[in-house]
């Protein structure tokens, strides 16, 4: 979860030239390990020097992998003096090392990870021990020895699935002058290579057995077939194997709702000698009521409360339990005796996503609390007249399904390396682009645009046509109208332009054509945003992330989607198609011009109600839809300088300048952008854009590059003012929709695009007058290879000197805004045609121009 909760209501074949299928696992070492306080030791990666020894004396080591991983932790134990424990903690930022909970835990959703940043192992033997879930991102770890003992470990690190190719090898590259900016571009292909989960690398959290389902301590996973209940009665059989049992009901499908844990009498030869007695007591009923036990930052839950079992629960041992709801709280009976938790004793915290709406309405769950492990079977649900609603033996694998929980079939990338484990198509529009201009795995792309179009949402509705926002990984396509993960508008837009945009990079008509019926209808569903009053986008069913409703932001967005849309539409020969949403999207412009520009200010408003709030999205999108004209772009990115706060821009004048305010990375990308394409296609230089470029490059992002204390090689979700990570140790620091530099760079510094599909045409059009940058070069991979250009400044930016090698079946043009004096290619003097450069580059011949500026 993340700040987005807050906002809603309370892209066939190959691509590019990347890899497309599924990697086999690679071992990731510690680049650094040091034990106890000591200085960090270099991490050999076989012989004695990769040994440690945890003891009495020296009972701590902490590992340092250098940038971010995920995976299955292991480690390899040499000797053994006897049966220890060892607790393993984990984090992106080193800070969280000192937290009690590492930096998590992650109760958003299952998602098919470990939702606990800390966990316990008991060690009994020498060789492997390998955490049973995967745990996400993270830099740092520790391992501490909890018991008397010694143990030697002489390997500990990651089985990850991830792609680690090192980024100047990747099928995209991007190099420059600024050695900042080389850095800055790195950060966005190790956050794709951590946050996209391949196909098959994810197994279900659940084990499935002839006696139930055998569950570890995680985040329940929900039943979508009680999402429409109330007011009954759910039974189950259970037998707590280490600690405990957990379960909820009366929850939404995400999980928010009361939560249910029993402990055993916690038997001093199975527990773990770190078990948190506050929080989950011996031989008690634990109940808290939101996500979890434990707040994290944006997750809140209520205080928890504690009833003694008034008889010893015993581990091994098959319990019945069964909870009942009523309008005044939720009995719990087990094996006949019954506590009764009233709702007054409980805090009713409210949840923006996820909830049931009612806290006598909602489905159930099962899930044990950190560390613990249970079985559960034979679930029973009984209505208030005792009809028998709902009957579940847990013994087959359908319950994979039917709980969310099923292992990742499709290739994905999710909204963070570390947590939540969603599939926010939203993200993707940063993401896909980013994918694009470096690791080129199409497998990512096209796997996650169709588990979005398999998450259509059903003609009967509300949101028919509407594409899932958020899915977890695990859950199944059969239950989208169930999962109900539309809230976001904005976001359907986004998903169409990330459809549109793997189209045009890849030439893919085949997959357009297979998906082309759904997306017709996805278009058709946004079509009303448009206000007959107005003219302008208004949310209905939900609400915006990236601007208010009449506003400039998301009207612009919709200009932007259907111009794009109907580029797609004429590609499928739908002639009439492309010129209705070409029309609509041309009066959306109009409406936004007369409407929303105010000319006092010199900026585009953020909306009706308020004509003298402006917000970076709204310049981004009134640029990069094309409704701004030269002198309205000049000036809006002027006004900028009103919303400057700390390392960045704030979202919005209504935003305070707070030293807790949010800077927004994944909005500002597409600022980043819209500040690029005016600067690549004014004729001259600008103060203005040089300095909002240099803000957000040499001080937003160059704050993620900067700190070791924060540094993971990717990119952070939010930043503080001060330039540290936003959200506190819950933020991702390999979050993909922050990585927007990677693509802008290679983009328009570079100056690499397709101009028609799967760069059959190409420009190489770079951005040089406003930028800190005196030469690039680098390649771009297309399905017809790759394209190889550079260029450099000389004769104190007078003279440019342009190479460019393109490949088969594809057509370049060189040239630059700005009016040129001379011109020759590969050392031949050429006409200049009125002081314009456009040359023409053909397909697989490489050309070099010397340009001299007027």
């Amino acid at each position: 979860m993340d700040i987005r909760h807050w906002a809603i209501f309370a892209c066939g074949s190959l691509l590019l030239t990347g890899v497309a299928s599924a990697q086999s696992d690679i071992i990731v070492l510690p680049t650094k390990y040091r034990t106890d306080t000591a200085t960090f030791k270099d991490y050999a990666t076989n012989g004695a020097e990769s040994c440690f020894t945890l003891n009495k004396d020296t009972p701590l080591v902490t590992l340092d992998y250098g940038t971010e991983v995920g995976g299955f932790p292991f480690f390899e134990v040499d000797t053994l003096s006897n049966v220890v424990q060892i607790e393993a903690k984990y984090t992106e930022a080193e800070s969280g090392l000192d937290a009690p909970f590492g930096d998590g835990p992650w109760t958003f959703s299952n998602g098919l990870s470990n939702t606990f940043r800390v966990e316990t192992f008991n060690v009994t033997f020498t060789g492997q021990t390998e955490s049973f879930f995967i745990q996400g991102g993270l830099r740092w770890q520790s391992l501490l020895l909890l018991t008397e003992g010694s143990v030697r470990i002489c390997k500990a690190g990651i089985r990850s699935g991830n792609d680690r190719t090192a980024v100047d090898a990747l099928p995209g590259y991007f190099e420059s002058s600024n050695s900042l900016y080389n850095e800055i571009w790195a950060l966005g292909p190790r956050t794709v290579q951590q946050a996209c989960i391949a196909a098959n690398s994810a197994p279900s959290t659940w084990e499935v057995t002839e006696d139930g389902v055998y569950l570890r301590g995680q985040q329940p996973a929900q039943s979508v077939e009680g999402a429409s209940f109330g007011n009954y009665t759910m039974s189950f059989h259970t037998q707590i194997v280490r600690g405990g049992t957990g379960w909820k009901v009366a929850a939404g499908v995400g999980g928010f709702g009361p939560y249910f844990v029993l402990t055993s009498g916690y038997p001093s030869d199975s527990t773990f000698v770190n078990t948190n007695r506050t929080i989950v007591p011996p031989n008690t009923l634990t109940v808290g009521y939101g996500w979890n036990l434990v707040n994290q930052t944006s997750l809140t839950t209520g205080k928890i409360n504690h009833d003694d079992w008034p008889f010893t629960i015993k581990e091994n041992q098959w319990y019945k339990i069964s909870t009942s709801i009523n309008a005044t709280g939720y009995s719990v009976e087990i094996n006949g005796t019954e506590i009764f938790v009233p709702l007054n004793d409980l805090q009713i915290v409210s949840a923006s996503i996820g909830s049931s709406g009612s806290l006598t309405g909602g489905t159930w769950g099962f899930g044990p609390y950190q560390d613990q492990i249970a079985l559960v079977k034979d679930v029973e649900v009984y209505a208030e007249n005792g009809t028998l609603l709902y009957q579940n033996p847990m013994t087959s694998d359908s319950v994979l399904e039917e709980f969310g929980v099923l292992a990742n079939t499709h290739s994905l990338c999710l909204d963070g390396a570390k947590r939540g484990r969603l599939v926010w198509s939203g993200d993707f529009i940063h993401t896909h682009r980013v994918i694009q201009a470096s690791t080129a795995r199409s497998d990512f792309l096209t796997g996650s645009l169709e588990y979005w179009i398999d998450r259509q949402a059903s003609d009967s509705s509300i949101y028919s046509g509407y594409f899932s926002m958020s899915p977890a990984m695990g859950q199944s396509a059969k239950y989208t109208d169930i999962y109900d993960s539309f809230g976001l508008l904005d976001y359907q837009l986004f998903f169409l332009d990330c459809f549109a945009g793997y189209y045009k990079h890849s030439g893919d008509e085949a997959f357009i054509a297979k998906y082309w019926t759904q997306i017709k209808k996805g278009v058709g569903a946004v079509l009303p945003l448009i206000d007959e009053q107005s003219g302008l986008a208004v949310a209905t069913n939900g609400a915006f992330f990236s601007g208010s409703s009449n506003g400039t932001a998301v009207s612009a967005l919709l200009a932007y989607t259907l111009t794009q849309m109907a580029e797609i539409a004429s590609a499928m020969d739908e002639t009439d198609l492309a010129n209705n949403w070409t029309s609509r999207a041309d009066s959306l412009k109009d409406a936004i011009q007369k409407q929303l520009w105010n000319s006092q200010f010199g900026f585009y408003s953020v909306d009706l109600s308020d004509a003298d709030e402006q917000s970076i999205t709204g310049t981004a999108w009134s640029i990069l839809s094309g409704v701004s004209n030269d002198m309205q772009t000049e000036s809006s990115i002027a006004a900028l300088s009103a919303l400057r706060l700390g390392v960045g821009y704030k979202t919005s004048t209504s935003v305070s300048n707070a030293s807790t305010t949010d800077l927004s990375p994944f909005l500002s990308g597409f600022l980043l952008e819209a500040l690029l394409k005016s600067s690549r296609d004014s004729l001259n230089n600008s103060d203005v854009k040089k300095k909002a470029i240099s803000i957000l490059l040499d001080q937003l992002w160059a704050a993620m590059v900067a700190q070791n204390e924060y540094y993971t090689g990717g990119t952070w979700e939010y930043v503080y003012p001060d330039g540290s990570p936003g959200l506190d140790l819950y933020t991702s620091h390999a979050h993909p929709w922050s990585a927007a530099p990677t693509y802008v760079l290679t983009g328009y510094v570079l100056g690499i695009q397709p101009t028609s599909p799967g760069f059959s045409k190409w420009a190489f059009r770079p951005a040089i007058l406003d930028v800190d940058v005196s030469w690039a070069r680098g390649r771009v991979a297309t399905p017809h290879g790759p394209i190889r250009a550079s260029w450099r400044l000389s004769g104190n930016g007078t003279n440019v000197e342009f190479n460019v090698c393109g490949p088969t079946n594809t057509t370049g043009v060189v040239s630059v805004p700005f009016a040129v004096e001379s011109y020759t290619v590969d050392g031949t003097e050429q006409e200049t045609g009125g002081g314009n450069l456009e040359v023409t580059v053909a397909g697989g011949s490489c050309a070099n121009i010397h340009v001299t500026r007027k």
